[in-house]
């Protein structure tokens, strides 16, 4: 089992750095979402290397991203044909 970022969304929305979207090294893994404002997790692409935990906690002060095991995330995303969409990922 590994580890995916998980983004709380309440400090997110309220910090609205956009940070973690700019340092990670894998394309279309960390959104922003201009409408909630707040960035999300394409859970299928993120690859846990930890870059946007750092960036977050070290560079940004605002702590907002952990890593969770992927079967515990429970609001993640999906890439599809035609956008996103919600993961059918349950919590066990």
């Amino acid at each position: 089992m590994y580890s995916v970022a998980d983004i709380d969304v309440d400090i997110c929305g309220a910090t609205k750095c956009r940070l973690c979207t700019q340092f990670c090294p894998e394309s279309n893994t960390i959104l922003y979402d201009s409408v909630r404002g707040t960035a999300y997790v394409a859970v299928d692409r993120c690859k846990g290397c930890e870059i946007c935990v750092g960036i977050c906690d070290d560079l940004a002060k605002h702590e907002a991203i952990k890593m969770l095991p992927i079967d515990k995330v429970v609001d993640g995303f999906e890439i599809c044909k035609v956008g996103f969409k919600e993961s059918l990922v349950e919590a066990k």
